[in-house]
């Protein structure tokens, strides 16, 4: 009984021994273990879950694409909303296959022999490859000037739904619900990204992720940052509504200072010819009679 007393007292020191040489060796595998459980823990950002929701699923074909084309594409699929007839398999098959019909004509054209022809159908070649990405970007912009022009509007609803007694929350749920367009789809997805168990920042984030438009953002920090500091929601959306529409009033009025400088091209090569032909026409055909 001593024997096996004084074995296993043996076995338990050895043991503590070996562990303790584990931790203290430079190299050790319990000290490695513990340094890239370390280095997990700084490194992982506290916002993943954000930088994740906007993701676009990919396939095989996209695999084999380079990463910073992807990134791009699937920025602008995400800022023109996702459409159904465009997704990130198709933009990478279409690419080369606009590749391809641009070398085809740029063959037929060669055969012509005239350079003009010969130039068209070189620009044909890069312009059949980013074809798909000048049409995605097309919708992307189109669709964040009507999330700039729809904002105003949306947050004067909210306003009269807060004073109404409407939580901020239904408000907003109502708001996106009753109107139409590419601000309330993205409303009505921020309320349901908080449904799924999102918190409110995430899905602020989120939404400020997936757009470029300015004061959508600046709200969306606005709300979040009204959260952590405990300062009163209702008060936030009525201050960012009065920005918003004094915001649009002084771009309006910047467009219509505008005006003149654009008006002066058409006014020089299409109206000021004819006028110069209606008042000297005359004049000149009766001197030349003359003479």
């Amino acid at each position: 009984m001593i024997l096996i007393a004084a074995v296993l007292l043996l076995g338990s020191l050895g043991a503590l021994a070996v562990g303790l040489g584990l931790v203290a060796t430079p190299n050790g595998e319990v000290q490695r273990r513990a340094r890239e459980m370390a280095h997990r823990e700084v490194k992982k950002p506290a916002g993943k879950r954000v930088m994740t929701v906007n993701r676009l699923p990919r396939g095989t074909l996209a695999s084999l694409t380079p990463q910073s084309m992807l990134d791009k594409v699937e920025r602008n699929l995400v800022l023109a909303g996702r459409p159904e007839s465009w997704t990130l398999e198709k933009v990478v098959l279409y690419k080369p296959i606009g590749l391809g019909l641009g070398v085809l004509l740029f063959v037929a054209l060669l055969t012509n022999g005239s350079m003009l022809f010969v130039l068209f159908g070189l620009a044909l070649i890069p312009l059949g490859y980013f074809l798909p990405d000048l049409l995605i970007y097309n919708l992307a912009t189109k669709r964040q000037e009507q999330i700039q022009k729809e904002l105003p509007d949306l947050l004067d609803q909210i306003v009269i739904s807060i004073e109404a007694g409407v939580g901020f929350e239904q408000a907003l749920s109502r708001a996106a619900e009753r109107n139409t367009g590419a601000l309330a789809e993205e409303v009505l997805r921020l309320t349901q990204d908080m449904t799924v168990g999102l918190s409110r920042r995430e899905a602020y984030m989120a939404l400020a992720d997936r757009t470029t438009v300015g004061d959508l953002r600046n709200f969306c920090r606005a709300v979040v940052q009204a959260e952590e500091y405990g300062i009163s929601i209702s008060s936030v959306v009525r201050s960012q509504a009065v920005e918003l529409r004094h915001g649009r009033k002084m771009r309006a009025e910047a467009e219509a200072q505008k005006v003149p400088v654009k008006i002066l091209m058409p006014l020089m090569s299409c109206i000021l010819p004819v006028l110069f032909i209606v008042v000297l026409g005359p004049a000149i055909v009766s001197a030349y009679a003359t003479f």
